[in-house]
């Protein structure tokens, strides 16, 4: 229903924008209105490589994407009358193969039907054409194509926008590209050029520049305390006059850095996750391994200011390679947890022990962790339920291998049994999260898991004894084959 009630009041603006030009009387009315034809929507996008040739969302195989792209062809259809075109109906859109720039303005350029509809006069017809494809965690990547009558040019609009904004979005864009004026209408006045797009001049047609600016700043000024507090340990000092100075000063210049980077770049909530899990799990790595080597406290800060900023360097470095959705965000922070406790159970097993705490492996771990998996985030894309499916395996997994290797370090343990419960738990991790993958292996990035089957957990069967039925209670997986 929002979405509805968006598109109708984008084409409830768009209308009042034609009324206030048919009504101002110092400006000559056109001749004829021009004529529009409006293909059906496509995907993927088409501005980048892809085995997947142009083609009408199927909806048995695309039904989300068919879907959206249906409601956009219906308001684009609506939006074109309103801006005072004229649809042409006969035109079923291009035939299979003809879906390229060049047969856009072919279109545009001599008249020629699709598919042997009736022939339009030529260089009268504008052309516009929609692109749709699914970008991840519940977004879409929309490109709007259109070729003026006659032109020898395509004039795009590109946008990253929510589901529930596609039509209104859409609508949005159509109205920038048939509003702005074309090169070969030079005998046109310029008021004539601006009334068509007087009515829609406050809209943000860009979208939110810098969405993750709330939380980089958060993070901004949560580092630039921790930042004053290992200054102020570094010195020596316990005395809170020079504590609470040091710590309203970093986390000012944490903020203040923040708001400008923001400022300066377009960064997304993803972005500033992704640099938030830099700086986070190097600042813990530096500290865990200066405890595990014996730092001197006052030096152990430090060493998590030094990883800290090491971090940050490396996330900012991967961002100028790749922009980050918060399926990669939450991958790096998952591969800074996940060599946290790998590097943890490895230092365990290496001494053969499962007491005392595994510093300085669970830091080198998480130090690799994260710059591993931060660096896979630059290369592929993953939706955020998948992540957390993977993450939740895994676990289990650990969980698993712990109890079916307990029985080891029950009662005579030794260095070699202890070993072979860390090995077990390692296993368990690694065949619990490689079974969640697996599973997972037909998610898209749009953040819908697909498992086979569902997990189950209570009563699963009875017994009969000599004194009744006795419930029998545990888990399982429910599927069909």
């Amino acid at each position: 229903m929002p979405r509805v009630l968006g598109a109708l009041v984008a084409l409830a603006v768009l209308g009042l924008g034609r009324a206030a030009q048919a009504a101002d009387t110092a400006s000559p009315a056109p001749k004829s209105a021009p004529g529009v034809v409006v293909w059906p929507t496509m995907t993927p996008a088409g501005d980048a490589a892809s085995p997947v040739p142009l083609h009408k969302p199927v909806e048995t195989t695309e039904p989300t994407l068919a879907l959206r792209a249906q409601e956009l062809d219906a308001t684009l259809r609506d939006g074109v009358q309103d801006l005072g075109f004229v649809l042409d109906v006969a035109d079923p859109g291009p035939a299979s193969g003809h879906m390229r720039d060049e047969d856009i303005l072919a279109r545009a350029g001599d008249g020629a039907p699709a598919l042997g509809a009736a022939r339009s006069t030529p260089g009268t017809t504008w052309v516009v054409s929609a692109r749709l494809e699914s970008a991840g965690s519940g977004t879409f990547l929309l490109r709007m194509v259109a070729a003026p009558p006659g032109g020898v040019a395509l004039r795009v609009r590109v946008t990253r926008v929510k589901a529930e904004d596609v039509s209104v979005r859409g609508l949005i864009l159509l109205r920038d590209l048939l509003a702005t004026p074309s090169a070969t209408a030079v005998t046109e006045s310029a008021e004539s050029k601006c009334l068509g797009c007087a009515s829609l001049e406050n809209v943000n047609t860009e979208g939110l520049r810098s969405p993750g600016r709330a939380l980089l700043a958060l993070n901004g000024g949560l580092f630039g305390g921790y930042v004053g507090y290992s200054l102020q340990r570094a010195s020596g000092s316990t005395d809170p006059r020079v504590l609470y100075p040091l710590l309203a000063l970093g986390t000012g210049i944490g903020v203040g850095t923040a708001l400008l980077v923001s400022d300066e770049w377009d960064l997304s909530t993803g972005d500033a996750w992704f640099l938030a899990a830099g700086a986070w799990w190097g600042a813990g790595a530096g500290i865990l391994v200066a405890n595990g080597r014996d730092v001197p406290l006052t030096d152990r800060y430090a060493y998590g200011v030094a990883s800290g900023v090491g971090g940050i360097a490396l996330a900012t470095f991967a961002l100028t390679r790749s922009r980050m959705d918060e399926g990669d965000a939450l991958l790096t922070h998952s591969g800074g947890a996940l060599g946290l406790f790998v590097g943890g159970l490895a230092e365990l097993a290496y001494k053969g022990t499962t007491a005392g705490t595994p510093d300085t492996g669970a830091g080198y771990g998480a130090a690799i962790g994260v710059v591993g998996a931060g660096t896979l985030a630059t290369f592929v894309r993953v939706s955020p339920s998948r992540v957390a499916l993977v993450d939740l395996g895994a676990a289990l997994g650990a969980l698993g291998g712990a109890a079916a290797a307990s029985p080891l370090v029950f009662q005579d343990v030794t260095a070699d049994k202890n070993r072979a419960f860390l090995a077990v738990t390692l296993g368990g991790t690694a065949i619990g999260g490689g079974l969640a993958w697996y599973l997972t292996r037909g998610d898209k990035p749009s953040g819908h898991a697909t498992i086979p089957g569902m997990p189950t957990a209570g009563v699963i069967g009875a017994s009969t004894t000599t004194t009744g039925t006795v419930p029998a209670y545990g888990v399982g997986w429910v599927t069909s084959f």
